[in-house]
């Protein structure tokens, strides 16, 4: 019972930093400052390299052109066209914010003061995952919904957008049943993203957690067979870091893709 509240209360526990949790500071908004402080030092260096040389060199500058030109490739360009890539720097800027958020909780970070649920200040490592909280899912996943409503009303302008909501040369009859359909499902798309994210950093570390929790509850003995199953399924989880970051700007640019093109 011991093992089960403690990765309850890990998983789900918003632990404050002490001091600091009048004005909101988390161990999670920590783990969002780091991530946006690896997101400047990932494209700072990246935009002086590109900048000094058309054609940069190094591991560093050539795998994350890889992955640049990839999510603009596989993922912009087939939903909107070479004329959306003056949409990539949000797009890449999406799933790099979101991978740093979902890797952050499998390295430990320094240990920081937290207020625990008791009220009690201890210490405690700050690693923690951003993503693995539907707070933060849902934001961004509001923010996502703010920007390709945005835009797409932006493209066409408000009538037209909302008017294209549902498809034309229905039976009138139809149309306003459709447009509450429509409009619940536009309501859905930004939920379904807030899930899927917190769903799967959450069920991972869960598995993890559980896994590691063997030791404590059959001994050191059984080290032996939990230790290698635990190692496979941490890189599961960097596997589905990666994965879950893809996902989540795929789905993005789609939504983005039928605000502004609704007749595609």
């Amino acid at each position: 019972m011991l093992l089960a509240d403690w990765i309850s209360e890990h998983l789900t526990h918003v632990e404050a930093l002490a001091g600091l949790g009048a004005i909101g500071i988390s161990k999670h908004v920590l783990g969002m400052f780091v991530a946006a402080a690896l997101l400047l030092a990932t494209f700072i260096p990246f935009g002086a390299a590109v900048k000094r040389d058309l054609v940069p060199r190094g591991p560093f500058v050539n795998l994350l052109e890889v992955i640049l030109l990839f999510l603009r490739d596989e993922v912009s360009r087939p939903f909107l066209g070479k004329d959306g890539d003056r949409f990539l720097p949000v797009l890449w800027t999406f799933f790099f914010f979101i991978l740093y958020c979902n890797l952050l909780g499998l390295f430990p970070m320094l240990p920081a003061p937290v207020v625990g649920h008791d009220g009690a200040t201890h210490w405690s490592w700050s690693g923690v995952t951003p993503t693995g909280t539907y707070w933060v899912t849902g934001t961004l996943a509001a923010i996502a919904f703010l920007w390709y409503h945005g835009l797409g009303i932006k493209a066409q302008g408000l009538v037209a957008y909302v008017k294209n909501i549902v498809p034309s040369g229905l039976p009138l009859v139809l149309v306003p049943f459709l447009f509450v359909i429509e409009v619940i499902s536009h309501l859905i798309k930004p939920t379904a993203l807030m899930i899927r994210l917190w769903a799967n950093m959450m069920g991972g570390h869960t598995v993890l957690y559980v896994i590691i929790g063997l030791v404590f509850m059959f001994g050191f003995a059984s080290s032996i067979v939990v230790v290698p199953f635990a190692f496979a399924i941490y890189l599961l989880e960097i596997f589905v870091a990666f994965l879950q970051a893809y996902v989540f700007t795929f789905l993005v640019t789609v939504f983005l893709g039928a605000a502004l093109h609704p007749d595609h």
